[in-house]
């Protein structure tokens, strides 16, 4: 561990003990604890380091430190620091996960699969199945379909929704004068909301695409349980 990185995380300890108790922190207390594995006159050192850094002061002389302001600042950056950085893995694994599930709907249903994450990631696969040769005959509707999916429409509609987790929903949603069949449910993934859905024309497989949809979301309930 670099110097710097022990400095901080005596400054965590000595912060988060000051805040527990009150009351100054001195190097014998600290050598007391049992996170802490330095010798007192170790941590005598650091202490005057982070005096030096101005993180801790001394009310008055011979006495232990108390935290500053720039020193609780500090320890505040470096906390959210870390958790922006524990956030940013989680959000990678939902993403991930969410991506293999679209790409293993998307494998063996008929149409579009959807999902977004909180807004946060948009994906879908499946255009192809709109461009069917039994579909060319609905050129305007095909062409309105894709674009209510590649505009994202799909995430202002849900928008407000309240929407149980792993259960199956379906709408009819009327846009540019095209009806669009949407079975959607709510899922989460590693502690993140996101809803997948299902998206064609009105004459799908409805019975088909509704119960490869419902195992998925039953596995899902399992996996959790």
């Amino acid at each position: 561990m670099q110097q710097d990185e022990k400095l901080l995380a005596l400054l965590d300890v000595v912060i988060d003990t000051y805040i527990s108790k009150w009351e100054p922190i001195g190097s014998k207390f600290l050598h007391s604890l049992e996170d802490v594995e330095y010798a007192p006159s170790t941590l005598r050192k650091y202490l005057h380091q982070l005096e030096e850094q101005g993180m801790v002061y001394q009310p008055y002389n011979s006495s232990w430190r108390i935290p500053t302001v720039q020193g609780l600042t500090m320890y505040l950056d470096n906390y959210l620091a870390q958790q922006e950085e524990e956030m940013s893995v989680d959000v990678s694994n939902a993403r991930s996960s969410m991506k293999y599930l679209v790409e293993t709907l998307w494998a063996i249903t008929d149409w579009v699969v959807v999902w977004f994450l909180r807004n946060d990631e948009y994906y879908y696969l499946g255009i192809n199945n709109l461009l069917k040769d039994d579909m060319l005959d609905e050129y305007q509707a095909t062409r309105n379909i894709v674009r209510f999916i590649e505009e994202k429409r799909l995430v202002k509609f849900m928008d407000g929704k309240i929407l149980k987790k792993n259960q199956m929903y379906y709408t009819f949603i009327e846009d540019e004068n095209t009806v669009i069949s949407c079975l959607y449910a709510k899922i989460q993934m590693n502690d993140y909301d996101g809803v997948i859905s299902i998206i064609g024309p009105t004459r799908i497989n409805y019975k088909k695409n509704a119960s490869i949809l419902k195992k998925v979301l039953m596995s899902l309930d399992e996996n959790n349980a």
